[in-house]
């Protein structure tokens, strides 16, 4: 399984993968470390392929790279 993208660069973050899956496998990682703001998944139609989630408050860098351990 490839990680997914992560952009905090903006006010908001946004989570990027083909996989739906992925993203809500990465949302259970998310509430299991304490972080409740984001959004469900939904289909990317910036990209107009894939899925993408919303971020609403910084998530730490080792979280992120925790997923999948």
């Amino acid at each position: 399984m490839s990680a997914p993208e992560v952009d905090q660069s903006g006010e908001i973050g946004h989570v990027h993968h083909s996989q739906r899956q992925v993203l809500l496998d990465f949302m259970s990682h998310l509430k299991l470390n304490g972080f409740l703001r984001f959004s469900y998944p939904m289909p990317d139609q910036e990209r107009g392929a894939g899925w993408m989630m919303f971020l609403y408050e910084q998530v730490p860098d080792n979280v992120i790279n925790s997923f999948g351990d």
